[in-house]
């Protein structure tokens, strides 16, 4: 039987004016459960920019992962649980079914930003 789970991680995307950082297509062709997604900075953004994360099925942005995440002000180690706990709206699990996408997205210019995504899941 397979192990049933995974991590993926990569760089961000800086980018000139809002859009996405990040727009992964589910890679195991079936339904898993992100357990954690992580979002670690080593350079800040110079445009004043904030990030959301999360699951669309049609690569749109969504927050469910990451609520809002400021960028520009100074660097950033911060996974969804805790969004959670920071009062957003944020899920501790988020299901990402075959077919959708993992996306992050920058809401104004993330210019000079220098960063990574690592997520962990389980196969359901």
């Amino acid at each position: 039987m397979a192990e049933g789970k995974g991590c993926l991680y990569g760089d961000l995307t800086a980018l000139a004016a809002a859009g996405a950082m990040l727009d992964l297509v589910n890679p195991e062709g079936a339904a898993v459960l992100i357990t954690n997604f992580v979002v670690r900075t080593t350079v800040v953004s110079t445009g004043a920019a904030t990030i959301d994360a999360g699951v669309s099925a049609n690569g749109a942005t969504n927050d469910e992962l990451i609520d809002g995440l400021d960028v520009n002000a100074a660097l950033v180690c911060e996974s969804n649980h805790d969004q959670v706990t920071a009062a957003t709206v944020a899920e501790h699990e988020v299901v990402w079914p075959a077919g959708s996408h993992l996306v992050v997205y920058g809401s104004a210019a993330t210019t000079g930003l220098v960063g990574k995504w690592y997520c962990e899941y389980l196969r359901l």
